[in-house]
């Protein structure tokens, strides 16, 4: 019976936690929500949000971390996350009380009580990584919910209230980037919240943004990406060249890690792939037999191989290197087609034939292919899921960093869903009239050092 008394005392004293008070709101605003009402919340948002984080889990491990990682509060009080306090101190009372309130239970659940609130502290576990990532969002949800009270009440700039939703970005940046994002900029763009620029990475397109109109990278872009680097943020490239392409071109620019090659169809950390999406070979294989029908030159580029009726110009460097890891094969007259796993498609100097083509392409495969201009008188095809924007958001969640602390850089219509995902767009002075009405900000052209310019003052790099 002693047992049984423990175990009851310990339920008498949990019911404390109904009167613990957080800074949160509910009923929209008219009352401060209670510690069971977070944990109740964060409880069933676990379930419904389960499919978002991508690793196995033990979820009644999850369940009974978010049920008792407040009940530290009933001694220790609770700790506004937007409030001026000592992080050690509050380390130190929640430890003082876990132990107390926990002690009251028998020996053998105090140990487990005490382990999983330790757990859930040091977020090393999956299982601990989702409990967090659950316990972050009830509390953004509750803002929303309130007209952002505790935001309006503290005034945390937008690189705190970053912080505070790390675990969601890192662990189900889906729910971040699709939801949580663009609230956070309402109110920043409101005024309620100071955006102070917490900007994690820079991704620029190549071609007519980063490279001059005879493919040069200047020096004072050059020097602005290194600087960049040297300040901690990230340099994406993110082109419609292959990877060989990108590297040779970038070669003097030490530090890149990330390349999004092939307008999305491939994604690479260093010489890792991280990403490859193929049109399907039989679809590519029918818009070939269209270009021939059409007397359309075109290069097709995939599985480390060119197969070609117009060399791209990217190529015209690489096809004379031994060692390039690329086979070239060369068909003028498009007799010959190979049918293939193709990452990318281009075609080449014919607006007319294009038309033809694009016409073709989007009644049949629709829903299979993008197509879009990359450049004066080119069109590429690559598979639907691959794109710009989808590259950057494989490179945010490698880094476990959010859309929103990204600026992207581009100018062709290629480039427009890596810029509608990001908050930061830049659209350079030579773009099409289509993607400077979609952005935030538009820099100096390409052939004046308009990635440079623009970054030098964005992130103060002098």
């Amino acid at each position: 019976m002693d047992r049984l008394k423990q175990q009851i005392d310990f339920i008498l004293e949990i019911d404390k936690l109904k009167g613990i008070l957080r800074q949160s709101l509910v009923l929209e605003g008219t009352r401060r929500e209670n510690d069971t009402e977070h944990s109740w919340h964060m409880a069933t948002s676990a379930f419904i949000l389960r499919e978002y984080y991508k690793k196995e889990v033990d979820m009644e491990r999850v369940i009974k971390m978010i049920l008792i990682h407040d009940v530290v509060e009933i001694l220790a009080g609770d700790t506004p996350a937007y409030g001026d306090y000592s992080a050690e101190e509050k380390y130190r009372k929640e430890v003082e009380s876990a132990n107390k309130t926990f002690g009251i239970l028998p020996e053998d659940q105090k140990e487990e009580y005490i382990t999983l609130w330790n757990e859930f502290e040091d977020m090393e576990t999956d299982e601990s990584k989702f409990a967090n990532a659950c316990d972050r969002f009830q509390g953004f949800i509750q803002n929303v919910t309130s007209d952002a009270h505790t935001w309006r009440k503290f005034s945390p700039k937008k690189s705190r209230i970053l912080s505070r939703m790390r675990p969601v970005i890192e662990y189900m940046p889906e729910v971040y980037n699709g939801y949580i994002k663009d609230y956070l900029q309402k109110y920043i763009d409101l005024g309620v919240v100071e955006d102070d620029l917490p900007i994690k990475a820079v991704a620029t397109d190549m071609d007519g943004t980063f490279l001059t109109q005879d493919k040069r990278i200047t020096e004072e872009n050059r020097e602005s990406a290194i600087k960049t680097m040297e300040k901690g943020v990230e340099f994406i490239v993110a082109s419609g060249r292959s990877y060989v392409s990108i590297k040779e071109l970038v070669q003097n620019i030490p530090g890149i890690n990330y390349f999004i090659c092939l307008n999305g169809a491939e994604v690479y950390k260093n010489n890792r792939a991280l990403y490859e999406a193929s049109i399907d070979p039989e679809i590519s294989f029918d818009i070939l037999k269209k270009c021939q029908e059409i007397d359309l030159d075109f290069s097709a580029t995939g599985n480390n191989k060119v197969y070609y009726s117009k060399l791209d110009l990217e190529y015209e460097s690489i096809i004379k290197k031994e060692d390039s890891g690329i086979n070239f094969i060369f068909d003028k007259e498009k007799k010959n087609i190979e049918k293939d796993y193709y990452q990318k498609l281009v075609f080449y100097n014919s607006p007319e034939k294009f038309k033809i083509l694009r016409e073709y392409v989007e009644e049949k495969y629709s829903d299979k292919v993008n197509v879009f201009e990359s450049g004066a008188r080119i069109m590429d095809i690559v598979s639907k899921e691959a794109n710009k924007g989808n590259g950057l958001k494989i490179v945010a969640r490698d880094m476990g960093i959010g859309l929103d602390e990204i600026v992207a850089l581009g100018d062709n219509e290629n480039d427009l869903s890596m810029l509608k995902e990001v908050v930061y767009s830049v659209a350079m002075e030579n773009a099409k009239d289509i993607v400077k009405d979609q952005v935030r900000y538009v820099a100096r052209s390409n052939e004046e050092s308009g990635v440079a310019k623009f970054l030098n003052l964005f992130l103060k790099l002098d």
